[in-house]
């Protein structure tokens, strides 16, 4: 198992981070703040620019963007091609963004204000953010270079320009909550889900309503959409996991699970994840489970089905730490998992074997996790790792995670011990006189 050197700090902001999602190879969106309440914490979209600095990588900021009056607290990305759609979670809403790259001097500080209330689409009164742009909010010890002040050649760089769209209702409960938000490019379709227990599904780009799903009894925990586009799952406290029809919104089956061993201690799940099953051309479904109520010595655990008929194909118990976040790598090699004491463990998703543990690597509970895509791009940016995982929570850090590339065989080795078999052959061949 790796060790816990295998990490690094990425970045250190001023706000809680709630949210985190990879725009491209190097680009990595978080986003949070301090809410409605008014202590002086900003509501703020941050991108950061990842940069192979020899060895590994460092985050420079890009772009920050204040949100106004509320905090994201969760988000989803729909790349369009020319530009990036941020569906995101504030409140009872679901509030949509345009993306848009461009390119900045680093010298000039002072940006235009967004266009004003009145030039935007939206469907509800709201406060629009004001854009502004800030020197990088990462920890001093990450070696971000400033652009020298008396230098005459104008730095230019790729940033971001984040406008405000629009805004619509997705939760209705007393408190207002949209809790998970999901889009699926391939159905053109966008789920949330709130405090209510409703999924609701919309479709791109007029966002009109398709269906209105009461899905479960306590909010909904956890959403996932398959890669296909074809299927939904959902979690809750009230301790179903339920699989959806995205086709016309009807309920395929509950899931269900089976212990290790028989125990007296009830289990809720947490989240769950569709992810792509290794050289197949199919699926596979992942949750998690944490016993309710709490109690010390009792296991969580992670279990894995088919997607066929949603048989269970495996259940690992996973430690006493109770589960709060989980992404699944692009490949569908890696699972991430977070925990509420701020611990974070990658496992084999073939195999549910833990390859990488480390504890109380934030100082509370992980808010969200996301792996960088597993291209080559993204391996040389981190110094040539297998698979990168970054970890955020409301401690204000942003932490990166790698798994090194697992060694192989090379020509010279595989002589090697072609020759050495040789040997060991006419050895025995001679000793038993054939």
């Amino acid at each position: 198992m790796f060790s816990k050197k295998q990490n690094q700090l990425l970045a250190r902001v001023n706000f809680p981070l709630y949210t985190v999602h990879c725009l491209t190879e190097r680009h990595v969106l978080v986003a949070g703040g301090g809410g409605s309440a008014k202590t002086g914490i900003p509501n703020v979209i941050q991108i950061y620019e990842l940069i192979n600095n020899g060895t590994t990588c460092r985050a420079e900021s890009v772009t920050h963007f204040e949100t106004g009056s509320e905090a994201i607290m969760n988000c989803t990305v729909f790349n369009a091609g020319k530009y990036f759609l941020l569906f995101a979670g504030m409140e009872g809403n679901c509030h949509v963004y345009k993306i848009k790259h461009s390119i900045s001097d680093e010298e000039i500080e002072i940006k235009k204000e967004p266009e004003k209330q009145n030039q935007v689409i939206q469907r509800k009164n709201k406060t629009l953010p004001n854009k502004k742009s800030y020197d990088d909010q990462s920890s001093p010890d990450l070696n971000c270079k400033k652009p020298d002040a008396n230098a005459n050649v104008i730095h230019s760089r790729l940033c971001f320009d984040i406008k405000h769209l629009e805004s619509f209702q997705t939760d209705f409960s007393a408190e207002l909550y949209q809790k998970q938000v999901r889009f699926s490019s391939t159905a053109n379709l966008l789920a949330t889900a709130g405090a209510d227990g409703h999924i609701r599904i919309w479709k791109h780009p007029k966002l009109n309503k398709v269906y209105d799903i009461k899905a479960h009894e306590a909010d909904v925990g956890d959403l996932d959409i398959c890669p296909l586009g074809k299927r939904i799952v959902s979690v809750s406290r009230d301790g179903y996991g339920k699989v959806w029809s995205l086709e016309d919104g009807t309920l395929i089956l509950e899931l269900k699970y089976a212990l290790p061993a028989k125990c007296n201690v009830k289990y809720t799940f947490r989240n769950c994840r569709f992810g792509i099953v290794e050289d197949k051309n199919d699926l596979a479904l992942f949750a998690t489970l944490n016993p309710f109520p709490s109690k010390p010595l009792s296991q969580c655990y992670i279990a894995k089905w088919e997607t066929k008929n949603f048989d269970q194909q495996k259940i690992v118990a996973a430690g006493t730490n109770l589960f709060s976040a989980m992404a699944i790598s692009d490949n569908g090699h890696f699972i991430g998992l977070g925990t509420q004491s701020g611990s974070v463990k990658i496992y084999i998703a073939f195999s549910l074997q833990q390859i990488y543990n480390v504890d109380n690597i934030h100082g509370i509970f992980v808010t969200g996790l996301e792996f960088l895509p597993t291209r080559d791009e993204s391996r040389r940016i981190t110094g040539g790792h297998e698979t990168s995982l970054l970890s955020i929570s409301i401690d204000n850090h942003v932490i990166i995670h790698h798994i090194p590339m697992r060694p192989s065989m090379g020509i010279l080795t595989l002589i090697t011990m072609f020759i050495l078999t040789l040997f060991i052959i006419f050895v025995l061949m001679d000793y038993l006189n054939l």
